[in-house]
């Protein structure tokens, strides 16, 4: 119809649309980067949003340029009943000290995985057995550090990783290579990434936005694949599935990160001269975020704070990196390594870091990976800000809320909170309401009564459909049905529906009357407060 009776509006939404998905590739390269996926691993473009086939191409390739036989696939192989009976063990995310934490500095290890696979030399090919005596516990306490098992090591030339299997180290294995040939790449690109980056902090151009979007992209193709091959070791579809093989890269992270939370923290109490304080506030997977505020306290007392993200930053470059390094390495002849490719690198400095569980933080970031903010940038995870269930109103208000927590004083949060707050009564149904999806409506009604245990959102949908039937509105206003976007919003009591939430599509429609029963102290609290 729009096509008959105006075309000519409808070549412009059209160009319009053209014009917003040349605009995001330009900016994003989403596009380039399934391209550069799909050449670089010479699969098909849909192939290039895959784990297992991607992966089974490059191998493939990589193993016929050296004139090895690829070896039919068998699925499951004899594991069939063991990968149903119970997961991969995963890594390792750290129960962190909740609080605000000032001077946080976090260290991240470089893809890990890929260099787990690396470092012990983990490929199918390798493979020589497990032993059972061998766990992470006993490794990071030093249990296993008697004469008979090094010799062993030694004499058989196998390291043994966080699981216990041993693999061979007289040749290396066709994945650690592979890891290696795609790392190596992948350097390259993040390197001209950082540097066009800190050339656009000194001077914005549109040109080196779209030379960082590029070298983001770009490095980042490679950074999928280097991690999807952990991904497809652990998928039974996949020709080299083996859960001893994926087991190894897990368990092998969690001895890798908590064998650096240990001695860190040893390090810091006896460098600070306090007794067993816990410096490491969070670990995740491969990240380690680390308290020096009594560090700075001890060392940097009379450094004024615009100064002190130099002090740090030459520090962690100066002391603890050199420390980390010779730590990693004493894991490696522990181990009798393939070859030490542990390395951790200081990632933000921040004056100001606040944790609320685990995977849930904010931090105040003044340097990133050696990129100089002129004004700090918030680091969040996890927090509300940056979830799409959070009403629009409240999103940007709640970044800004965090942004005074994070650079003012206590006094300065309760203000923003009261003005917020007085802002937030006079707004419309629509901005102040949870958005939501919503699903399996007919199966919470019964007999025309909603059912108990109904979830909030679908009771206020079951509410509307009725109230629009009621008041024979159907003409004017859409029902809602499964699968569609919906807002809900507390309601006062007692009010005409006799409950406590209501859903629309969108607006509140004016027939029902019901503007003045909207729980505005209840939307503030669950959504802002």
């Amino acid at each position: 119809e729009f096509y008959k009776k105006d075309f000519q509006n409808f070549i412009n939404y059209n160009i319009k649309d053209v014009d917003l998905v040349y605009d995001l590739e330009q900016k994003l390269k989403l596009i380039e980067q399934v391209c550069a996926l799909a050449y670089d691993g010479k699969v098909n473009l849909i192939e290039a949003q895959t784990t297992v086939r991607m992966w089974d191409v490059i191998i493939h390739n990589h193993l016929r340029n050296k004139k090895i036989v690829v070896p039919f696939f068998e699925p499951y192989g004899d594991q069939q009943s063991t990968i149903e009976d119970s997961g991969i063990q995963g890594a390792y995310v750290k129960d962190p000290l909740v609080g605000l934490h000032k001077w946080v500095v976090s260290f991240d290890l470089n893809s890990l995985y890929p260099h787990l696979i690396m470092q012990y030399n983990i490929s199918p090919e390798t493979y020589v057995g497990r032993d059972l005596n061998v766990n992470i516990d006993k490794l990071i306490e030093g249990q296993l550090r008697d004469e008979d098992l090094q010799n062993k090591l030694r004499n058989n030339d196998v390291t043994f990783c966080g699981s216990g299997c041993m693999f061979n180290r007289s040749h290396q294995g066709f994945l650690p290579e592979l890891m290696e040939k795609m790392y190596n790449d992948r350097v390259v690109w993040k390197e001209r990434m950082i540097e066009a980056k800190k050339k656009f902090e000194k001077t914005p151009t549109v040109e080196l936005r779209n030379e960082i979007a590029r070298c983001h992209n770009m490095q980042l193709a490679k950074k999928i694949q280097l991690n999807s091959a952990y991904g497809a070791l652990g998928n039974k579809f996949f020709r080299w599935f083996d859960r001893k093989y994926a087991e190894s890269i897990t368990l092998s992270g969690q001895l890798s990160i908590r064998w650096m939370e240990k001695h860190i923290n040893q390090w810091l109490n006896d460098k600070i001269g306090s007794n067993n304080v816990d410096y490491v506030i969070a670990c995740d997977t491969d990240s380690m975020y680390i308290n020096l505020e009594k560090y700075v306290e001890k060392f940097h007392n009379d450094v004024a704070n615009e100064n002190m993200i130099d002090i740090l930053d030459n520090d962690c470059r100066e002391i603890f990196e050199p420390f980390i390094d010779e730590t990693y390495n004493q894991l490696g002849v522990l181990v009798n390594a393939y070859q030490q490719k542990m390395k951790m690198k200081r990632e933000a400095i921040a004056d100001k870091g606040i944790w609320t569980g685990k995977k849930h933080y904010i931090l105040n970031v003044f340097d990133n990976e050696g990129v100089r903010f002129k004004q700090p940038k918030l680091k969040m995870q996890g927090i509300e800000a940056i979830r799409s269930s959070t009403p629009s109103a409240c999103r940007d208000s709640i970044k800004k809320a965090l942004e005074v927590i994070m650079g003012e004083d206590e006094q300065s949060v309760i203000q923003y909170i009261e003005e917020f707050k007085k802002k937030f009564e006079a707004l419309p149904f629509e901005q102040i309401a949870f958005p939501r999806s919503v699903q399996n409506i007919n199966k919470w009604i019964n007999h025309g009564e909603i059912k108990s245990a109904c979830p909030i959102h679908v009771r206020g949908t079951i509410l509307y459909n009725m109230f629009v039937k009621k008041y024979n509105l159907e003409a004017k206003y859409n029902l809602i049905n499964d699968g569609d976007k919906i807002k809900f919003s507390y309601m006062k009591m007692p009010n005409p529906l006799q409950n406590n939430v209501f859903a629309t599509p969108g607006f509140l429609p004016a027939e029902l009357e019901l503007e003045s029963y909207i729980d505005y102290e209840k939307q503030f609290e669950k959504s802002f407060l």
